[in-house]
Order: structure tokens, then C-alpha cells, then sequence
């Protein structure tokens, strides 16, 4: 099974989240800083990050930094109320790119074309 962090300070958004993630067959995790992400990562395997951009203290491109840095196999999804044109600009080197407002189907395509998985058949 696929393990998903998502890293994102608003509880609603890692709720919703986890529920559509959980009934798609993916393990999911949850953080609300950087920090606690971080930590994480440090000790538990990750397959695909969920990043949000604007977080209180360290926000999603320097923790995207982190990423490169200490994990650099992570695959990462820009996850963001911020266009695709900013969040490309932000964070210039994620796997995808998603605004939270594109719906639940696009944000599962793009989760599922990182991870290189087939649609789950209902």
C-alpha cells in the first residue's frame, strides 16, 4: 500500500484528504507544520507528498528545499489555493501541480500518474 503525507496547516483540507485518499486504497498521513512533516519523514517511508504552500513559520517552498535535500526520491504535489503558473514559480520542480479547486478526480489522476498507479476499478 502507498503511503501519502499530507502536509497541510488547515485540518478541513488533511481531513478531506485522508477520507478520499483512505477509500483509493493509499495510507495516509498527516501533518500540519513543516516541522512535524519533517519528522515524519525522518523516520517512517513515504511514497508521495501532498504540499501546501502557505504554512505558518516554514512554508511549503523552503520545506520543498528540505525535501530535495534529505529526501530526494519523495515525490511531491504542489497541493494549493495559489494558480499553477505561481505554484510552478514557487516550487519549480514537484512531480505535479494541483489547485484545490480543480476537484477530488483531478487531484486522484495526478496522485495516481506520480505513483505511476492504474485507476482503482468501482
Amino acid at each position: 500500500m502507498k503511503r501519502i503525507l499530507v502536509l497541510d496547516d488547515e485540518e478541513r483540507i488533511r481531513n478531506i484528504y485522508k477520507k478520499l485518499l483512505t477509500l483509493e486504497g493509499y495510507e495516509v498521513i498527516e501533518a500540519a507544520t513543516a516541522m512535524h512533516a519533517h519528522e515524519i519523514l525522518k523516520r517512517e517511508p513515504v511514497d508521495l507528498i501532498l504540499l501546501d504552500i502557505k504554512m505558518p513559520k516554514v512554508d511549503g517552498s523552503i520545506m520543498y528545499d528540505v525535501i530535495e535535500q534529505f529526501h530526494s526520491r519523495l515525490k511531491v504535489i504542489v497541493s494549493s489555493v495559489y494558480p499553477l503558473e505561481v505554484q510552478k514559480r514557487v516550487v519549480p520542480r514537484a512531480c505535479d501541480y494541483y489547485d484545490k479547486s480543480e476537484g477530488n478526480e483531478v487531484l486522484l489522476s495526478k496522485i495516481r500518474n506520480c505513483l505511476g498507479d492504474l485507476p482503482s476499478i468501482k
